[in-house]
């Protein structure tokens, strides 16, 4: 936790992390979105506008194209690997950036600024990097931890409620995987009314999940598969929402996936039914819905290609009950289309 930095000015902390830095030892890459918050963020440093580089926002823009793009703008402007690149935006930003940095010059260093609920519980964490290729979530990547990651409970008070939500998704899951009074925080909370700073002890409690995960399986050898729970089949769904032009924001297909591997939980590990249908009737509530079982066999077909499968069919984590954890499970097509009809 100790490259984690909690805070209410994300300017200061930088300010500090970067008061050494020569100006041409600096660059940033954002969105379109998050390009706006580059003045206020380095108000204190010295900074080179000509060291941005912008990314357009979405999922679909998460490719090699956009990674050459940080290339480019590196290379052009003399990035050394002790320069250091810093992230701001959410998971797509920080995903491209840091394997941006993670590769270039085979390695260079990385700050992320995550400004979305999501990034900030889940995304920006734990050095998971990459893009999207051949129409599959995350197919190339890296592991690299990066430097520092700032968290600006602050940044959530320009998130839509969707936006919001979507990271939301990420936190149920820690739920899921810690203790039964977190989960029922989370599912008994009004969103809506629920300010930033509020959310900063729920954000702190996940964030400190993840890595206690993530510090004992860095690589996702073993116990970090845990992590992947809802997203085997979510992942699905989000490239499937994507190839339809009706795209899903990740948490939004995560939200989805959690109810269709809990019922497999439920058929397989036994997990509690009346908690699972706690969950579900949450995501109907709050969550959009999606025709899955008009494209099964391609749901199927994506699901073919998560990296966690190491023989023929599809390998998810499953939970026996609420922070029990069952890896490396290969669930029949027939009991995976059902869990798909539950959603």
């Amino acid at each position: 936790m100790e490259s984690i930095i909690f805070t209410t000015d994300a300017s200061i902390v930088l300010a500090e992390l970067l008061g050494g830095i020569r100006h041409e030892n600096l660059f940033i890459v954002a969105d379109k979105h998050t390009v706006g918050f580059c003045d206020r963020l380095f108000e204190k440093v010295d900074w080179i506008p000509s060291h941005v580089t912008v990314l357009d926002c979405g999922e679909e823009y998460k490719s090699i194209e956009s990674v050459s793009r940080i290339w480019t703008m590196l290379s052009k402007r003399g990035a050394r690997r002790s320069s250091i690149l810093v992230c701001v935006g959410g998971g797509v930003v920080t995903d491209l950036g840091g394997f941006a940095a993670s590769t270039f010059k085979r390695g260079m260093r990385c700050i992320n600024v995550p400004t979305t609920l999501l990034a900030q519980v889940d995304a920006s964490l734990g050095g998971k990097t990459g893009f999207n290729f051949n129409g599959l979530k995350n197919e190339i990547g890296t592991f690299s931890i990066p430097e520092k990651v700032i968290i600006d409970v602050h940044f959530l008070s320009h998130l839509p409620v969707r936006e919001r939500m979507s990271g939301f998704a990420e936190m149920i899951k820690h739920g899921l995987l810690s203790d039964r009074e977190y989960l029922t925080r989370l599912l008994s909370l009004d969103y809506q009314e629920t300010s930033p700073e509020d959310f900063l002890e729920l954000i702190r409690r996940s964030v400190t999940i993840k890595d206690e995960i993530v510090s004992q399986d860095p690589r996702e050898q073993g116990l970090r598969k845990v992590l992947n729970f809802g997203h085997t089949i979510g992942h699905a769904i989000e490239s499937l929402s994507i190839m339809r032009g009706m795209a899903l924001l990740h948490g939004e297909a995560v939200a989805l996936g959690l109810v269709a591997e809990l019922y497999l939980s439920v058929k397989e590990k036994g997990f509690p039914e009346e908690i699972y249908r706690e969950v579900r009737n949450f995501v109907k509530r709050y969550y959009p819905n999606y025709p899955l079982m008009e494209h099964v066999d391609t749901l199927y077909g994506l699901m073919l290609h998560d990296k966690k499968n190491e023989r023929r069919g599809v390998n998810f984590t499953l939970l026996p009950g609420i922070g029990e954890f069952s890896l490396d499970n290969y669930c029949s097509k027939d009991l995976v289309v059902e869990a798909l009809s539950q959603v």
